[in-house]
């Protein structure tokens, strides 16, 4: 059946029309992009909230063991990422001058506290090539977890087959077994990481 002009159509009323059908292609589209959460709910899990970034969580069966990183902390003690045997990893990294950084670092704070029975966080700070400015910034967010000194970015070699050098805030959640288990490319909610973990301690 052919469609048939509404009677009495004005010229203003087909550029309504016309501005409406664009705006839901538009929205169409929207909806189809492929965030975080989608991602996470197409491979038949529950999408998670707060992630503004990438996130790729991996099958315990298919993980494979992470490098150990070493080095000084921001107080000039060494630590290392093989330090906390039987524990939950959380690594973060992290710089003083990046602004996602700031946004997620109370979240990052919170979730360690309620997690400190199962994980261990620690962060890797890299281009600060003074230490007084991450030392100023954990100080103002109150972090309480050590972090490595990092200012070349070199310790993230280790992870180049799994983490983009470039990408900064990234967290890396490694799990008792000593290999990565979730990967998120941007800054991540309180909620969103304490989920994540919970599930990875308990062999998620």
């Amino acid at each position: 059946m052919p469609c048939l002009r509404p009677a009495g159509r004005t010229r203003s009323g087909r550029l309504a029309a016309a501005g409406a059908l664009s705006l839901l292609l538009l929205l169409g589209s929207a909806c189809s992009t492929t965030g975080a959460d989608e991602q996470t709910r197409s491979a038949g899990q529950e999408g998670y909230v707060g992630v503004d970034g990438n996130l790729t969580q991996i099958p315990p069966a298919q993980r494979k063991a992470v490098p150990t990183v070493s080095g000084n902390s921001l107080d000039g003690k060494p630590v290392s990422t093989g330090d906390y045997p039987g524990k939950v990893l959380v690594v973060n990294i992290w710089g003083s001058w990046c602004p996602p950084c700031r946004k997620e670092a109370p979240a990052l704070q919170s979730a360690s506290e309620q997690t400190a029975d199962v994980a261990q966080f620690l962060g890797i700070t890299v281009r600060d090539n003074d230490p007084a400015k991450p030392k100023a910034f954990v100080r103002a967010n109150a972090i309480t977890y050590p972090s490595i000194f990092n200012p070349t970015g070199d310790k993230l070699l280790s992870y180049s087959g799994s983490l983009p050098p470039s990408a900064i805030p990234s967290t890396l959640v490694i799990d008792a077994e000593g290999r990565l288990a979730v990967r998120v490319l941007g800054p991540i909610s309180e909620l969103t990481l304490v989920t994540i973990i919970r599930q990875v301690a308990a062999g998620g």
